[in-house]
């Protein structure tokens, strides 16, 4: 049997506040979503002017990142590459999930315990968004 950590509130709102400083040094309205390794939802923020979907879209790219452990983008990439059979990943989970690129896991110790998804702007500025929560957690994990 092994112990896998879990994300606190205060692990949230420190993934949030970093991502949210990253989004106003852009102007970026942005929704973004934090989930646990499981795929459930643990935070959503909504940024004032960011479209009703995104807060959807920005679920649904942390509950992928969660579920596979790894970054959105790769898997856009491989989808939209030698691997279009990864499109079938959503309806596996029963839950809405998307390889889009802006969701990144959140590992601790090489284990995925949750994922932040970031929806409203082009896959490079959600994921440098996202990269800023993302970064935020690392730097105070042991």
């Amino acid at each position: 049997m092994r112990t896998i950590p879990a994300l606190e509130l205060a692990d949230c709102q420190r993934i949030a506040a970093a991502a949210e400083a990253i989004a106003a040094q852009h102007q970026a309205t942005v929704s973004l979503a934090i989930c646990d390794g499981g795929g459930h939802p643990l935070l959503l923020l909504r940024l004032d002017g960011a479209s009703p979907s995104s807060a959807s879209v920005a679920l649904a790219k942390a509950r992928m990142a969660a579920l596979n452990g790894k970054p959105t983008a790769d898997q856009e990439a491989a989808i939209n590459g030698a691997r279009p059979a990864l499109l079938q990943l959503s309806a596996v989970f029963k839950e809405p999930a998307v390889a889009m690129g802006g969701g990144l896991p959140l590992l601790h110790n090489g284990v995925c315990i949750g994922a932040v998804g970031v929806s409203g702007m082009t896959p490079e500025l959600d994921a440098a968004i996202a990269a800023a929560g993302a970064n935020a957690l690392a730097s105070t994990s042991h």
